[in-house]
């Protein structure tokens, strides 16, 4: 018999492989999915995520990698652990207590990205402060109502 965790699996992966996202965790990146893999016996769930590069998006702890390795795109690994969440147009590393160094939440819907990406683009020039345009991004989110009911991909 199949587990809901691993029929939660496939559909995630389904929806999401190969899919440009809006990427929030202390900053917010457009990036491209890849390589998602689920672990059922250890109720964990891996990926990539490399960065669409997006005039005036990078903001927030992104700016500062950008400042850093100077070359973007960039890309890194993503984890789960048991609490992820998912719905049709989001993915999130779900809430683990405090133990992690962030939290994580993807959006996937193609209006909220081509919206946010729109948007970055005709910020003034002098919004310079990579926090400012954090706050406008989230604001924007918040707008758009791009938080849906999610649900867990591994049940209890």
């Amino acid at each position: 018999m199949t587990s809901q965790g691993s029929l939660n699996c496939d559909k995630l992966r389904d929806a999401f492989e190969g899919r440009e996202a809006n990427y929030v965790e202390r900053g917010v990146l457009r990036v491209r999915v890849s390589q998602v893999r689920c672990f059922l016996s250890t109720r964990r769930i891996d990926a990539t995520v490399e960065e669409v590069p997006t005039p005036g998006l990078a903001s927030g702890l992104f700016e500062g990698l950008h400042s850093l390795r100077g070359n973007p795109p960039l890309r890194w690994k993503i984890r789960t652990a048991d609490l992820s969440m998912f719905s049709e147009h989001t993915w999130d590393m779900g809430d683990d207590g405090g133990w992690s160094r962030g939290c994580w939440t993807l959006y996937f819907a193609p209006e909220v990205v081509s919206g946010l990406t729109n948007l970055a683009a005709t910020w003034p020039v002098d919004l310079d402060n990579a926090m400012d345009r954090h706050k406008r991004a989230l604001a924007f989110l918040m707008d758009q109502h791009a938080d849906e009911r999610s649900e867990r991909v591994f049940p209890d």
